[in-house]
């Protein structure tokens, strides 16, 4: 009787352990429906993008002019955030519609963003002090767009009705 309780308590400590296989599909599948880190991967989603689009933007001609930007500033290719370019970019509707949101909010409150949203054309041009890949990419490296900033843009993403009814859920 007395070497049978060393038995049983590693009983005890296998019973505790175990999980029975019907468990662990069902675990396995809650596992990869987590959100978490969701939001994380987002933003470097719109990063990438963001410093794709630079790569391709900033191209110069023979003539050393930016075969991409018009002489104002107006960029001439589809956009990551764009209504019609966020699929050439690899990009779903929302995280264009939040990086869109991002970038607007940006505009309107840094002193020299990387991209301006002109209101008035309702189109998008490069800051005055970005005339270089270079700097740029610099702006894109010291400024990226960060989890809580991904998290604003979502937010504005969602409808009227949303913010109104549903809450910060």
């Amino acid at each position: 009787m007395h070497y049978q309780i060393p038995n049983e308590l590693s009983r005890i400590e296998g019973i505790a352990s175990a999980q029975p296989e019907r468990v662990n599909p069902m675990r396995a599948a809650a596992q990869a429906l987590t959100r978490r880190g969701l939001a994380e991967a987002k933003t470097e989603i719109a990063n990438h993008a963001l410093a794709a689009m630079v790569e391709v933007l900033f191209d110069i001609d023979a003539d050393g002019i930016m075969s991409n930007v018009d002489r104002d500033g107006r960029i001439l290719l589809p956009k990551p955030w764009g209504k019609t370019g966020f699929s050439s970019w690899g990009m779903r509707v929302t995280e264009a519609r939040a990086l869109n949101a991002i970038l607007r909010r940006r505009s309107n409150i840094e002193s020299a963003p990387l991209f301006v949203y002109d209101a008035d054309a309702r189109d998008w041009l490069v800051g005055r002090s970005y005339d270089t890949k270079r700097k740029a990419s610099t702006y894109l490296r010291n400024v990226p767009i960060t989890l809580a900033e991904w998290r604003l843009g979502w937010e504005d993403t969602k409808s009227v009705w949303a913010r109104q009814n549903m809450g910060n859920g």
